[in-house]
């Protein structure tokens, strides 16, 4: 019969009892069974060992976690010579998900062939891209003329607005400021031309970055899945299935973490955007364009593109719009990158949104704004391969797909079928090109031996002998 509420609650106040009862007592020795078989000592160690149990298991994590910190390290040291060629790569790998659907529907639409579906993606690309950029900078140049005549009567008013506030900055001030940054600049000029030499460099490699990745991007494209059939038989037999399972969930992955970018990236643009737009800025439209493509660069290009925005309300709209619009930005922005960004990315990557952050923030301490860009997906993959080598498949669906990247189920398998017979023709046609050449070499012997068998001289060896050990060989 079951008890009452009256009887429940007596329970549970007589267990509170006992509870409180035993902790006054002291502390109560462990008799659980884990604790117990840690504390046996093994036949072979009569006597035991003045050493706890605690100190060695303690000892044993240690210096496994220093080996593995070491070989990261090392690692970490190696990868920094490879840098520009690790980034082009993994930025051509990140595009080459973003036009995923773009060469799936040349393929599976307009039946293209591969190379020629991989050039129209890559050209594609370029002309979205360049239009985007293109359309803001045209914008831009055509209310230029219009920013400029209005640039002098807002630094004027900037000039106002600091005279008239608690800081009592007249233009007397401000000259005798503006004098000092131009001597400054004057005896630093050394400095500045290595700083530009500097920024130069940069540019330059920022430039064969840009196009080892597009290069390297329209190989992904046109060849992608041999490559990475080949990479899978790199590997023993019993792991290949397992590596190629656990690289497609890391491809989907990459997938979905593009995919959400994009829309956070929107999501930003737009809502700058219609705070430039409510605040009567006429360049609100490049300025939601600039937004969208600097999204896709952490730290940075939010705030260049911030500063735009605000550049653009100062010139054309003053200072309270500035600062309205200054404002307007920064609430976007902390919106979109402390709840939109990891609540989206979050849930699509099966990341805690503190992870996310985690992950942004040490990703761009180790290596600065690669490492806030490539921080969260290179998490995102980590976890997803290991959870699916452990034995949860956190995308079970894929099982199933016959659309999922890498091909079907059954895509490995046939691959290493078809290749191994490609290359079995290529034995037969080497093999069949050697017993020519034996043969013509044989036929070429016999003449001569013909020629001069009334000497006496030995025939040359047997024909067939000399193909049946061709053959063996």
């Amino acid at each position: 019969m079951p008890q009452s509420t009256g009887d429940d609650k007596r329970t549970i106040k007589q267990r509170a009892l006992e509870r409180r009862k035993r902790l006054s007592q002291g502390p109560v020795q462990r008799t659980d069974t884990a604790f117990q078989s840690r504390q046996e000592v093994p036949e072979d160690q009569e006597g035991g060992s003045s050493v706890p149990w605690a100190l060695k298991a303690a000892a044993s994590w240690s210096w496994r976690i220093i080996l593995v910190a070491l070989a990261l390290a090392v690692i970490g040291r190696v990868l920094t010579f490879f840098s520009v060629i690790l980034l082009a790569i993994l930025i051509a790998i990140l595009l080459t998900v973003l036009t995923e659907p773009i060469i799936r529907f040349c393929r599976s639409k307009l039946r293209m062939p591969r190379t020629l579906a991989a050039v129209v993606t890559l050209i594609s690309f370029l002309v979205i891209v360049g239009t985007l950029v293109g359309g803001a900078g045209a914008s831009i140049a055509s209310g230029f003329s219009d920013l400029t005549d209005k640039a002098a009567d807002g630094f004027n008013e900037l000039l106002d607005w600091l005279a008239e506030s608690p800081l009592g900055l007249d233009s007397t001030v401000i000259n005798q400021y503006v004098d000092e940054i131009q001597s400054q600049l004057s005896e630093n000029a050394s400095v500045i031309a290595g700083g530009v030499v500097s920024a130069t460099g940069s540019l330059v490699s920022f430039f064969t970055g840009l196009i080892l990745a597009l290069f390297t991007m329209f190989f992904f494209l046109k060849d992608g899945r041999k490559m990475w059939f080949y990479v899978v038989r790199l590997f023993p037999a019993r792991a290949r299935n397992d590596v190629n399972e656990a690289g497609i969930r890391a491809w989907y992955t990459i997938g979905a973490y593009t995919r959400t970018q994009i829309q956070v990236a929107f999501i930003d643009a737009v809502g700058i955007a219609a705070v430039a737009a409510i605040l009567g800025v006429p360049l609100w439209f490049p300025i939601g364009v600039l937004v969208f493509v600097g999204s896709f660069i952490p730290i940075v290009g939010a705030f260049v593109t911030g500063a735009i925005a605000t550049l653009v309300a100062l010139v054309d709209q003053g200072v309270a719009d500035a600062i309205l619009m200054l404002l307007g930005v920064l609430l976007v922005q902390q919106i979109e990158g402390n709840v939109l960004q990891p609540f989206l990315q979050g849930s699509k990557l099966s990341l805690h949104p503190v992870v996310v952050v985690v992950a942004v923030a040490a990703g761009s301490s180790v290596a600065g704004i690669f490492g806030a860009l490539f921080a969260v997906p290179i998490v995102a993959v980590v976890n997803v391969v290991i959870n699916y080598l452990v034995g949860r498949d956190m995308y079970p669906e894929l099982n199933y797909d016959p659309n999922r990247p890498g091909g079907p189920p059954e895509a490995l398998d046939e691959y290493f079928v078809a290749s191994d017979a490609k290359l079995a023709k290529k034995v037969q046609k080497a093999q069949a090109r050697n017993r020519e050449r034996v043969a013509a070499e044989l036929g070429n012997g016999n003449n001569s031996d013909d020629s001069s068998s009334h000497v006496g001289e030995e025939t040359g060896p047997d024909h067939d002998e000399v193909e049946r050990q061709n053959d063996d060989a």
